[in-house]
């Protein structure tokens, strides 16, 4: 780009802006919001703590006035637009109260999705999650641990749910391709209810590491360890990194857990930690492979996906896991071997270290780890640690 081009650019942001008014996307004071202005009135939704809010009233010479209303609550409120259009001051008066607090906005230059409906949404039943497939549409959402699937036409995502009821639904793709509008109905209902969404945007700097683990205990007498809970510790120093572990016992569990993790906006490091083979993941009731994790694991954006579990990295699950999940390409990494309960644990934190508290991408981190701890290729004759056959698969180059 010139600079011309890119100063004319610049200049003609002001002008591009004000000639919207409040139409379009907005980062403010109580979260991200999505406005529709049209024939002297606005109306439009915001997340303020991870709840679908809604606001509408009217506009005049760049002021919009306007009721605002919250699950708990509501008010009045009250924006002016900026001189060039890229941003609002204002202020609200919640219902039963005098005090004006102030709430801002600034506009937000984001290009159309190009996926469409595809990708994360904080909406009115929590995170949603819509995939692609082929001619048709599924998804999955937090409440209840809910699931859709249906076609597009016209622009219009028509659709069948199941949560704790069954029904029907349909979404309206917004101007900008960063929100909609929705309606549902339980089956045998004639009544419509709103079901609204936002986009949901990662917060910069923040990391998850996901600890799926299988209890190591075999009986109650035996004490009790687990992995988690020292990454928990392990990680607390560091602010950005956000450690949440969950227990699984059967395959169900397992994917429930998985699922939970792909509805995560940030890059997650998914770490699955227990007893494993050349087939997967060890449960109750039977190997987790490629058929349990990959249906759940679809559309969540991995930094890294590891098998802290003896065998896994030996057989094909790691590579397929790779080849069927759609979605961003992820790399895979653990053990090929039986390993030893010490000898895996240093070499995880150390491994995980490098990558969530040193920032380095996961295919340096392997070859330092192997640099640092010779044993986690092999055995080494320098330490008293067995070789752990750690495996790194890097991640598939994207169609």
């Amino acid at each position: 780009m010139t600079r011309s081009l890119a100063l004319a650019l610049l200049l003609s942001l002001p002008a591009a802006a004000a000639e919207q008014g409040f139409n379009g996307d907005w980062s403010t004071t109580y979260g991200p919001m999505t406005l529709a202005e049209s024939s002297g009135a606005a109306r439009g939704t915001y997340i303020s703590e991870g709840q679908v809010c809604t606001l509408e009233g009217k506009v005049k010479d760049g002021v919009f006035e306007f009721s605002y209303k919250e699950p708990d609550g509501g008010g009045t409120g009250r924006f002016t637009l900026s001189p060039g259009g890229l941003g609002f001051g204002g202020t609200l008066v919640a219902d039963g109260t005098t005090a004006a607090l102030p709430w801002n906005g600034t506009r937000l230059w984001k290009p159309q999705a190009g996926g469409g409906f595809e990708g994360l949404w904080e909406t009115t039943f929590g995170r949603l999650r819509l995939i692609r497939e082929g001619a048709g549409w599924s998804g999955w959402y937090s409440y209840a641990g809910g699931s859709l699937e249906g076609r597009e036409e016209d622009g219009v995502l028509k659709f069948r749910y199941e949560d704790v009821k069954k029904g029907e639904g349909e979404f309206r793709l917004g101007r900008g391709g960063r929100s909609f509008t929705g309606r549902w109905r339980a089956a045998g209902d004639e009544k419509w209810s709103d079901w609204n969404g936002l986009r949901a945007d990662p917060s910069p700097n923040r990391r998850w590491l996901v600890v799926l683990e299988s209890r190591w205990e075999s009986s109650l007498d035996a004490d009790e360890y687990t992995y988690g809970e020292m990454l928990k510790s392990f990680f607390s120093r560091d602010s950005r990194v956000v450690v949440r572990q969950r227990f699984y016992t059967d395959r169900a569990s397992l994917a429930k857990w998985v699922r939970e993790a792909s509805l995560l906006a940030e890059p997650v490091v998914l770490y699955f930690s227990g007893h494993g083979g050349p087939d997967g993941l060890v449960t109750e009731d039977g190997p987790a492979g490629v058929a349990t994790l990959a249906g759940p694991m679809a559309g969540g954006d991995y930094a890294l996906v590891h098998f802290g579990s003896c065998d896994v990295m030996k057989g094909p699950v790691p590579a397929a896991l790779q080849k069927v999940v759609p979605g961003r390409p992820f790399p895979v990494s653990g053990f090929a071997q039986p390993v030893d309960w010490a000898a895996s644990a240093v070499t995880d934190f150390m491994y995980l270290d490098l990558i969530l508290s040193r920032g380095l991408p996961p295919e340096k981190a392997a070859a330092e780890l192997v640099r640092l701890m010779p044993f986690a290729a092999r055995k080494s004759a320098a330490t008293s640690y067995d070789g752990v056959s750690f495996r790194f698969l890097p991640a598939r180059k994207a169609p």
